[in-house]
């Protein structure tokens, strides 16, 4: 039969019973029962804190993601209005562009009438130099020539030139209409307007950077 034998420290204990829930100690949180309070209600901020943190974290980045969308959509809204107020802008320069370029080529126009008129009067005689390019512009072939010429033209042409005038074959044809200093030259199939305007109006071409607008034959279709 085997004894009992109880050892000191057993001797000491004592039986656990289930604590009364009505102790206010363990409803308080007695030290010797778990967790004091103040160390549960920070655990409890902790907590909340974190939580808050990565909230207020994931609210910072959608937040971002969608004010950078609106941001987008406000800039794009931005850009366009910006572009319609140049386009806007924009109308009333080019009129106004085009609006000084017309002045600039009238005064530019009335600058070498006046030029290439001093010149005729200094020199009247450079008509000659005029209708003997007009005519050089002709084909090698060309026949049946005339010249048009201002009636003063004709009689200084006819003075200068004397008898050549009759032998070299050109018909010359007295035209009010044809301003001093200039011709028209004419065959049955080609016309070079050498006309005081149209030098005018070259010399501006070329003065403004345009095409040079030289004397130049027009063909025209045979009978």
């Amino acid at each position: 039969m085997v004894s009992k034998v109880i050892s000191a420290e057993h001797a000491r204990a004592s039986r656990w019973s289930i604590p009364d829930v009505d102790d206010p100690r363990a409803a308080a949180g007695d030290p010797g029962h778990g967790r004091s309070v103040q160390e549960l209600e920070a655990l409890q901020q902790a907590a909340y804190e974190e939580a808050f943190e990565q909230g207020r974290e994931a609210g910072r980045e959608a937040g971002y993601e969608a004010g950078l969308r609106e941001g987008r959509k406000a800039a794009k809204g931005d850009v366009d209005r910006f572009k319609s107020v140049l386009d806007t802008l924009s109308e009333p320069v080019a009129q106004l562009d085009e609006s000084v370029e017309q002045q600039l080529m009238e005064m530019v126009f009335q600058v070498a009438q006046q030029v290439i008129r001093r010149e005729i009067q200094t020199q009247p005689g450079e008509v000659v130099a005029v209708i003997r390019e007009s005519i050089a512009l002709l084909p090698m072939s060309a026949r049946e020539i005339t010249v048009r010429l201002h009636p003063e033209d004709v009689a200084l042409v006819r003075e200068l030139w004397g008898e050549d005038a009759a032998e070299s074959g050109w018909k010359l044809i007295e035209d009010p209409g044809v301003s001093r200093g200039g011709c028209i030259v004419q065959t049955p199939s080609s016309r070079i307007d050498a006309t005081l305007e149209r030098r005018i109006a070259a010399l501006c071409s070329q003065m403004l950077g345009g095409e040079r607008a030289g004397d130049e034959a027009e063909s025209e279709d045979e009978a």
